[in-house]
């Protein structure tokens, strides 16, 4: 045997034991890393509340942009926009989803309830087909967006049931077999508010900007 075949043997028995003692502090450790990658996927994430008075505070700034001389923009706490959200699916005639907190991120909003699946078909669930029960933890979360005539929905870009996020493809049919209130093509909207020109999403807050005549 040459010595370039016995230094291949020693690396990959050196890359066995290193592989092997790698598998075995995961399992021995799997629950700290757990929790570490919850805390790591949820960092920056507050979720808060609905706000008290409901949608009050909000509708009060946001008709402030509709008045002669009023403000350019007007800021929105994410506990106002979850009063915001709460009344849109109070609409509906059976309380799809329910125990609403809202966090704010860059550029989008995230929403966190109890949603009922029920009316859901199974083979839309994917691996969860079997798991699931009819109402579980759901988190949905996109950008705000205003259309041409100043109406404001939420475009859905991430959907997660339990632990489970589901591909991009998957959540427009998901959100119409929830039976979220007037969800098309994976956008939701949020309707009666005052008409509005933009919006901005950070993390401290939801700008809303004058629409102009």
């Amino acid at each position: 045997m040459g010595l370039g075949c016995l230094r291949a043997m020693v690396v990959r028995a050196g890359c066995t034991v290193l592989l092997a003692a790698a598998l075995a502090a995961a399992f021995l450790y799997r629950q700290q890393l757990l929790d570490f990658y919850r805390d790591w996927r949820g960092r920056g994430e507050e979720y808060v509340a609905p706000a008290a008075d409901g949608t009050r505070g909000a509708l009060a700034k946001l008709e402030a942009l509709a008045r002669p001389g009023g403000p350019a923009y007007v800021d929105l706490r994410a506990a106002e926009i979850g009063a915001i959200i709460e009344a849109a699916l109070a609409q509906a005639r059976s309380r799809v989803v329910d125990s609403v907190r809202v966090a704010l991120l860059e550029g989008q909003i995230r929403v966190r309830g109890s949603l009922d699946l029920s009316g859901v078909p199974r083979s839309l669930l994917g691996p969860l087909a079997g798991a699931v029960g009819e109402r579980e933890p759901v988190t949905i979360g996109g950008p705000l967006t205003v259309d041409s005539a100043g109406q404001l929905s939420l475009t859905v870009s991430y959907l997660q049931l339990r632990d489970f996020p589901f591909p991009a493809g998957t959540i427009p049919r998901l959100l119409e077999a929830a039976r979220i209130p007037g969800a098309r093509g994976g956008r939701v909207p949020l309707p009666g508010l005052p008409r509005v020109g933009d919006v901005r999403v950070s993390r401290s807050a939801v700008r809303w900007y004058r629409r102009q005549p």
